[in-house]
């Protein structure tokens, strides 16, 4: 329903508020100039209050005291606004495609959550009742129909997103450069970036400040060098020679040990009852086989590429 009313006071979310891409200088001027003139002629979205569509033209007209609707958006939960956020923003707005690929990550995330705590019931990426258990498969098969790409694309989107989001938090111009595609880097190698400590993101940020690119190269540590902290720790003595780098030693190793997980997979596949597991048993493995499956699937990619 939709009502109007005299400059009410909404509630801002920060988490609702930064999914939208801000607006350039231009485009804010031009909004404000057209509300100015014309009056604000598209209603206020809100949810329980929290605007969830028009932070800017909420802005403009509590500055100019202008007139503006309020239309209340019925959701369920948070999560549920979050995912109505991103799809109305891959409808309706021009973004990047690397700001895409976020927010179908972000709305992906909220419709499994709504999912995982709304066993009983349904919601709008719900092929079918889901029968008291989350399906992981089909809101991302739903969600990757929507929008033209595969489930496991919007599984990878998910881990993609995740990054973004910790980059948003602790590096916010690595994010910005990311999102407004300033900064080259490949989704790949974000996902692998992201897993790093803060301290090793901020050597590779200041390593490569003035290419503009992040390669892979740089996130392995090949590009810069290793500071010895031995001295300032006042430790004395003899320095041992390290052994020559071998460029295949992590990479060996890994397919060393993966038979050994194959194998421990096929025994809890033969030897497990599943209907006597508990659902929190089964939603820890599932959570755990798609960052197995998103982190290979990028591990993979990265390994076909050619020199």
């Amino acid at each position: 329903m939709i009502m109007k009313t005299k400059l009410p006071l909404l509630k801002i979310d920060p988490d609702f508020q930064s999914l939208a891409p801000p607006l350039n200088a231009t485009a804010y001027e031009d909004l404000e100039l057209d509300i100015v003139c014309n009056g604000c002629q598209e209603p206020i979205k809100v949810w329980r209050e929290f605007i969830i569509d028009g932070h800017n033209r909420y802005k403009i007209c509590h500055e100019y005291d202008i007139d503006f609707r309020v239309e209340e958006i019925e959701l369920k939960s948070k999560d549920d606004a979050i995912s109505w956020i991103c799809a109305n923003l891959l409808d309706n707005r021009d973004v990047t495609e690397n700001y895409r690929r976020y927010l179908i990550g972000r709305l992906y995330y909220a419709v499994r959550t709504v999912g995982i705590m709304n066993i009983t019931g349904t919601n709008q990426y719900t092929i079918e009742p889901m029968e008291r258990k989350p399906h992981y498969g089909k809101s991302a098969a739903k969600v990757g129909m929507d929008y033209h790409i595969s489930h496991s694309t919007v599984s990878k989107y998910l881990q993609y997103s995740k990054a973004i989001d910790r980059f948003k938090v602790e590096f916010p111009n690595l994010a910005n450069g990311i999102l407004y595609e300033t900064i080259k880097v490949s989704q790949d190698s974000i996902i692998l970036l992201a897993k790093m400590d803060r301290e090793d993101i901020a050597q590779i940020l200041a390593n490569t400040a003035d290419k503009g690119r992040i390669l892979l190269q740089d996130i392995e540590g090949e590009s810069y060098p290793i500071e010895d902290k031995s001295n300032s720790l006042g430790i004395k003595g003899t320095v041992k020679e390290m052994p020559a780098f071998d460029p295949d030693g992590y990479v060996s190793s890994l397919a060393l040990t993966i038979p050994s997980w194959i194998s421990n997979m096929e025994r809890a596949e033969k030897n497990s009852e599943v209907k006597m597991l508990s659902l929190k048993a089964r939603y820890d493995l599932i959570n755990a086989l798609e960052n197995l499956i998103s982190t290979s699937t990028a591990i993979k990619r990265i390994m076909e590429e050619k020199d």
